[in-house]
């Protein structure tokens, strides 16, 4: 999920439905592409995402909106102690993946993600 700071702003959820290796082509299901846009699924868009390199930092708890900033702002914290430029624009907000239901119970799998600019690897 994609949080501008500006709390007005538009949330984006994405899902992935398909992935390819680099080099690769990649093989969108059919039905997906035929039902995007249309009906229940008008606000749907199927996007491609180039490859890039992301920082990752586990979220220590339920992904509620100051553990997500408090999380982002320490990854950043990280990646300036160890010269690693996130990507021009990317403090406009907070990117995170959350891996379990919102309402599950015990411990729930989430991370922040901050776009590179260049790795030493």
């Amino acid at each position: 999920m994609e949080v501008k700071n500006d709390d007005t702003a538009n949330k984006y959820m994405k899902w992935p439905v398909s992935f390819a290796l680099p080099g690769k082509e990649m093989n969108i299901p059919v039905e997906a592409k035929e039902k995007a846009g249309k009906g229940q699924f008008r606000t749907i868009t199927i996007d491609r995402t180039p490859s890039n390199v992301v920082a990752v930092a586990e979220l220590p708890d339920a992904s509620m909106a100051p553990v997500v900033r408090f999380s982002d702002r320490r990854l950043r914290r990280d990646l300036e102690r160890d010269g690693l430029i996130p990507v021009e624009g990317t403090e406009d907000g907070v990117r995170f993946a959350q891996y379990d239901a919102i309402f599950s119970m015990g411990k729930r799998r989430g991370e922040i993600w901050i776009d590179l600019e260049d790795h030493p690897w």
